[in-house]
């Protein structure tokens, strides 16, 4: 079986540090590109009559709330390509909210290139390079309650929809959203669960029992709270 090419997006506003990574990550056998629009950019992809053939990764620079948003956005499209954060502000919390936006890994911008490469090389085997004091104080927060916040019948819709197997396009066209607004509402729905992406997502609601077929259907935007189990 031929291994498939491994083709990483770098985002980033300054060229001279793009050019860097990419350098690094052309010497141990990736392909790069910076593409301006990275939905863009795996859409070509998944269009591709090979798609098979590629493994895709994207690194992205974090600097504002706008980027996690390009980050959460990413994740909701597709969650087969490795996303790793780069933190300009490499606080704890900063690490807590790229996870949660659905970064496959973290790591400090201002890290080696050696450093970079490892922490994405990790993505691929599903696991996640962190520093110690990061870690620590992720594993002393206390745990979430099992309980979840109400949640409204549109989402409960959307959920199914997903749980289904339709895509964000499709339930965007279906609700007449565009394809961004539609990521911006799943990503506030994916927050209210407490979950990064839409398998956890769906794993909450089955959980909760928002898939059951139990919610009464009505025309107005009336919410329903999942009882604590």
């Amino acid at each position: 079986m031929t291994t498939p090419r491994r083709v990483c997006a770098i985002r980033d506003p300054i060229p001279a540090y793009r050019r860097g990574i990419a350098r690094e990550l052309e010497a141990v056998g990736y392909e790069t590109a910076e593409p301006g629009d990275c939905i863009a950019w795996i859409q070509r992809f998944h269009q591709a009559a090979h798609s098979t053939e590629y493994r895709l990764a994207a690194l992205l620079s974090i600097r504002s709330e706008a980027d996690v948003d390009v980050l959460a956005m990413l994740r909701t499209y597709d969650e087969q390509v490795a996303l790793l954060a780069l933190l300009v502000d490499p606080d704890i919390d900063n690490y807590r909210q790229a996870l949660d936006a659905g970064a496959g890994g973290v790591v400090d911008y201002a890290a080696s290139p050696d450093d970079i490469v490892a922490a994405l090389d990790a993505t691929w085997d599903g696991a996640v390079r962190l520093p110690r004091a990061v870690v620590i104080e992720f594993l002393s927060r206390p745990r979430r309650s099992n309980g979840i916040p109400p949640v409204c019948e549109s989402d409960v819709r959307r959920l199914a929809a997903l749980a289904n197997g339709w895509s964000v396009e499709r339930l965007a066209n279906h609700e007449n959203f565009s394809t961004r607004e539609m990521f911006r509402r799943l990503q506030e729905l994916y927050h209210t669960l407490g979950v990064s992406n839409r398998h956890q997502a769906i794993a909450a609601a089955a959980r909760h029992g928002l898939l059951d077929g139990s919610l009464e259907t009505g025309q107005g935007p009336s919410c329903h709270r999942a009882a604590n189990r």
